[in-house]
């Protein structure tokens, strides 16, 4: 046989040797779902969380280390066997604050399945690869407020005071939480009377109003704070 002979047929035999195009990620997760959890104690929290994915044709097997992080630090790694994450994500507020934590990104280890037309069969091969998908969910400390009102005249100052549980401190701290509204009740509905940021935990204001009315102050959610509304006070 010549020597171009030869060569053409050892072409031919790679080509007929080579496995059907493999995929690079046999597995990827398209989200996390996670709740998000207020604290009103320093204890640890198990989180339960559950990944949700889309396998390719060639799929077979894989797991995965997932990990929880706070501030791009890593406070817990979950492992995810197959599908499904089996392990719940353990937060600690006492050691790592309040605030966002994150889920993700996950290493990942796939087993998929290939055709090797040569041999006539499939074949198995791996595949390890960083899949960067994330959530975000919050640990938010439990939050008390106060209001009192004092009239003088026409004129009523109301003085609001807030607290939120500090995990690290073990114990309730001043809350100076933000865009906090001073309401007061207006037929069935509330009408803000000012919007104002707590300082050391408290907030003062005094308004003119010669007839008797109801009063409450409200705080929104924060990062790493529930939201709280006072007890209505009628001056």
């Amino acid at each position: 046989m010549g020597a171009l002979a030869t060569m053409g047929l050892v072409g031919a035999l790679a080509v007929a040797a080579a496995p059907a195009q493999a995929s690079e990620r046999p597995i990827d997760i398209t989200g996390y779902s996670v709740s998000s959890i207020t604290v009103g104690d320093s204890s640890c929290r198990n989180i339960p969380v559950s990944a949700s994915t889309k396998i390719k044709g060639d799929y077979v097997d894989s797991y995965g280390i997932i990990d929880v992080t706070r501030n791009g630090g890593v406070v817990d790694a979950l492992w995810m066997e197959g599908r499904r994450v089996s392990d719940r994500a353990s937060v600690c507020p006492s050691l790592y604050g309040l605030g966002a934590y994150k889920v993700g990104p996950a290493d990942i280890f796939a087993e998929y399945d290939y055709w090797d037309s040569y041999f006539g069969e499939y074949f198995s091969d791996y595949s390890d690869y960083t899949d960067y998908s994330s959530k975000t969910f919050y640990v938010r400390g439990k939050t008390k407020s106060t209001l009192k009102a004092t009239r003088s005249g026409s004129k009523v100052t109301l003085t609001a005071t807030a607290q939120v549980y500090s995990p690290e401190k073990y114990r309730y701290a001043q809350y100076n939480g933000k865009k906090a509204k001073f309401q007061v009740k207006s037929g069935n509905t509330w009408k803000t009377l000012k919007t104002v940021d707590l300082k050391k935990g408290t907030a003062k204001i005094t308004v003119k109003q010669p007839k008797k009315k109801s009063y409450r102050l409200t705080i929104p959610t924060a990062t790493w704070a529930a939201p709280t509304t006072t007890k209505t006070v009628t001056k």
